[in-house]
């Protein structure tokens, strides 16, 4: 930002770690760059910056039915605005098991939330109400249009790879991701160069870019060569009730084995005792997707 440039040398390699950004919608969402719209980054900034008195009557649309649009969203509503989620799928969460999903729908819905699957916002634009009190109209694509005081957008995050010069050394750019293209040691198409985390275009969990991250350095510094591209990582939606899972999906497994090979084992967690002590029991279930036939979870 001060506009000094300086040069540095590497000596053993050099590791990108530029992580990822929230999407720019201005293509998709007429008029989203007129209004002041809120992402992950500055939500709590915007929110805090008003009076108690005002936070607690907010009207806060959420777009993005994803784990960071159902974490929000919760976090918003308990802290005293009334929260409406605009999800364009059909579900919220779409990657995870659809139980899971739809249970954590009736969870949000019970405690007051206002839920929108199905639904794609098509244009955004502010409106000035007798008295000089600003909101913001979204139109859905269903011609539904519902209005709010803040509009949080989370539709996802984009790569950190633009303006850095990595195509005119020869990194290699994932089309699909737009991430940075690594080999399984998080090596880049540049010998000596390594990217971990959120700009390689994997799965965005912070865990997983911080393994990355001490992968790909001691890659850098040691001969001996450490994977750092897993094919199961370890995944939780930090909502109430939370959504934790690892591996396969019901339906993905049974796509990937056939019908007759995958099981299902899974118990409600009002048959559990600590969950009853807990009073956490109304929601929630374990779920293991096994291989009928050699007992492997998958």
């Amino acid at each position: 930002d001060s506009g000094v440039k300086c040069e540095l040398n590497a000596k053993f390699g050099i590791l990108l770690a530029t992580g990822a950004t929230p999407k720019n919608l201005a293509k998709k969402i007429h008029g989203i760059d007129s209004v002041p719209y809120w992402t992950y980054e500055n939500v709590w900034d915007r929110f805090f910056d008003a009076s108690k008195e005002k936070r607690e009557n907010r009207r806060v649309i959420v777009v993005g039915g994803g784990p960071i649009g159902v974490e929000l969203s919760q976090a918003l509503f308990r802290l005293g605005s009334s929260v409406t989620i605009v999800a364009r799928s059909p579900r919220l969460l779409p990657m995870a098991e659809e139980e899971a999903s739809l249970e954590l729908q009736l969870a949000l819905e019970e405690e007051g939330l206002n839920i929108l699957c199905g639904n794609s916002v098509v244009s955004v634009c502010q409106i000035e109400s007798t008295g000089g009190k600003k909101s913001i109209s979204v139109t859905l694509d269903s011609n539904e249009v519902i209005q709010g005081d803040h509009i949080l957008v989370a539709t996802g995050r984009a790569p950190n790879t633009r303006n850095m010069g990595l195509e005119a050394i020869g990194v290699q750019i994932d089309s699909k991701s737009g991430g940075i293209r690594v080999n399984r040691h998080l090596e880049t198409s540049i010998k000596g160069i390594f990217a971990a985390g959120d700009c390689t275009g994997d799965r965005q969990f912070t865990h997983y870019a911080g393994f990355q991250g001490a992968i790909a350095a001691r890659n850098i510094l040691l001969p001996l060569k450490d994977p750092g591209v897993l094919d199961e990582v370890p995944s939780t939606v930090f909502t109430d009730p939370e959504v934790a899972s690892l591996g396969l999906t019901e339906d993905a497994a049974r796509r990937r084995y056939g019908n007759n090979n995958v099981s299902v084992a899974s118990r409600k967690l009002f048959s559990v005792d600590r969950s009853v002590c807990e009073q956490t029991q109304k929601f929630g279930f374990i779920k293991i997707v096994y291989h009928l036939k050699t007992n492997q979870i998958l």
